[in-house]
């Protein structure tokens, strides 16, 4: 690393304002959608998918709803965890939300992404992988990773400007973590031209399918990161964290002390069944007992807080990716939206951009709760092999990237003032701390090898050295 304190703004600026008028990143790429905040998109896991999901045949009536099946399980074998009932609802393979609905996404779906607001946001995030790249003085293989990749709209930007600075199919390879396989389809459409192979139920490959982008990068598809292939890898996971399913604890004061009480999710007596509601357990359930042993205590964590979110399968990743980067190198950035220890109740349901009751119909909705960033940075950092940097605002990070400015270069190569408008509009909306620019946050993860480094230097672009 005999270059990692090379001065990254001049790198910045050469990035930025490269073949403005080319085919290059200095291309504008109209995109129309709505520039209503983001909610959140989906991800996930299931492991070793190997086939789509079987359809049901036309006009099959008597197939029970989820809500239905939810509520015969939990007559049968009592009430669930929150978690259990976030992963039925989002992932269910016969009605999921994100196994059996087709558009999710846009004006027409329930929700949209940063990426697909407007090409800034995409550019930008190559360019800071590109610079921090750079410091590792690295030129072998890199295996590009990212988390729930959405219509892969992220990657497309990413990859365009990858190409354009000389990371070609030589070099790069993409892996992606997708357990739908409505939006595998829909990425490989974006990435591939929707040319990809998909990997016979019969066969012990690890990737589900495989395909070509137009620049010749190889692309597979994961429903685990666990069976991605171990190398030096750059990491992007953009509204990945939030979908994951959490367990719900509040502190309840007894005789012996406090103790910790899980929320569960019950049939409610009161309402038209199928109904349900939220209580909360009367005693100690396997899960409470072990947050209470582990972070009972842990003040920098709870932050007198009386209730909890947290998600023991973020932990699972985090440690993946903080075992990733240890053994074979590489770093990583998350973007969520997320609080850092101050919030308490998060969970929520979106229909069509609206609120919507997250216990209501199941399975028509997304459900998603806002990513605790003190917990996740815990995870990555507890075993010693990662360190984190952040989280910073997105508005802060974008201004620091240099947004404004390719937004104005951006400016000049358009003609067209609707889309000069949609620009303009579309990065108001990804930095406007009133919008998106506070609400969403940043977090970079780096080999805990860094550390000292990390710690008494800020050569790290959009973060400050504050832990």
């Amino acid at each position: 690393m005999n270059s990692f304190r090379r001065c990254s703004k001049t790198l910045l600026q050469t990035l930025l304002n490269a073949n403005i008028a080319g085919s290059g990143p200095g291309r504008v790429f109209t995109r129309s959608q709505c520039y209503k905040a983001v909610n959140r998109r989906a991800i996930t896991e299931l492991k070793n998918l190997r086939r789509d999901p079987p359809k049901e045949p036309a006009g099959n009536s008597d197939r029970r709803t989820l809500a239905e099946a939810l509520h015969g399980r939990i007559r049968a074998t009592g009430p669930m965890t929150v978690a259990t009932y976030m992963r039925e609802v989002l992932l269910n393979p016969a009605a999921g939300y994100y196994s059996t609905k087709e558009n999710v996404f846009g004006t027409t779906g329930d929700f949209i992404t940063a990426p697909e607001i407007g090409q800034i946001f995409g550019e930008l995030v190559a360019i800071w992988c590109i610079n921090e790249l750079q410091k590792f003085n690295y030129d072998g293989h890199i295996q590009l990773i990212e988390l729930g990749p959405g219509k892969g709209t992220l990657m497309h930007d990413v990859l365009r400007v990858f190409e354009r600075f000389g990371l070609s199919k030589d070099r790069v390879s993409v892996h992606l973590v997708e357990m739908s396989s409505n939006l595998q389809r829909i990425q490989a459409d974006k990435l591939c031209n929707g040319m990809v192979h998909r990997t016979p139920a019969d066969q012990s490959e690890p990737h589900v399918q495989e395909g070509t982008a137009s620049s010749g990068i190889n692309i597979r598809w994961y429903t685990d990161v666990v069976e991605v292939p171990k190398g030096f890898s750059i990491i992007l996971a953009n509204e990945f964290f939030d979908a994951l399913p959490v367990h719900v604890f509040c502190k309840e004061a007894s005789e012996g002390g406090a103790s910790w009480k899980e929320m569960l999710v019950d049939i409610n007596p009161e309402l038209k069944e199928p109904s349900f509601r939220f209580i909360q357990s009367n005693r100690a359930t396997p899960y409470s007992v072990v947050f209470g042993k582990r972070f009972d205590g842990k003040e920098s964590l709870l932050r007198d807080r009386n209730r909890v979110e947290v998600s023991f399968e973020t932990e699972q990743i985090a440690q993946d990716i903080a075992r990733r980067i240890d053994g074979h190198g590489g770093f990583g950035l998350i973007i969520d939206y997320g609080h850092e220890g101050d919030k308490t109740d998060t969970l929520r349901s979106f229909k069509s951009h609206q609120l919507h009751d997250p216990l209501q119909d199941p399975g028509s909705a997304d459900l998603t709760v806002d990513v605790d960033f003190g917990f996740l940075k815990h995870f990555l950092e507890q075993d010693d092999k990662a360190i984190t940097l952040g989280p910073v605002s997105q508005g802060t990070f974008l201004e620091a990237m240099e947004g404004s400015a390719r937004l104005k270069s951006l400016l000049s190569a358009a003609k067209d003032e609707k889309y000069r408008k949609m620009l303009s509009d579309g990065y108001d909306e990804l930095t406007n701390p009133s919008k998106m620019g506070e609400r969403f946050k940043l977090l970079s993860v780096f080999p805990s090898t860094l550390k000292e480094f990390l710690k008494t230097s800020n050569k790290v672009v959009g973060f400050d050295c504050k832990k």
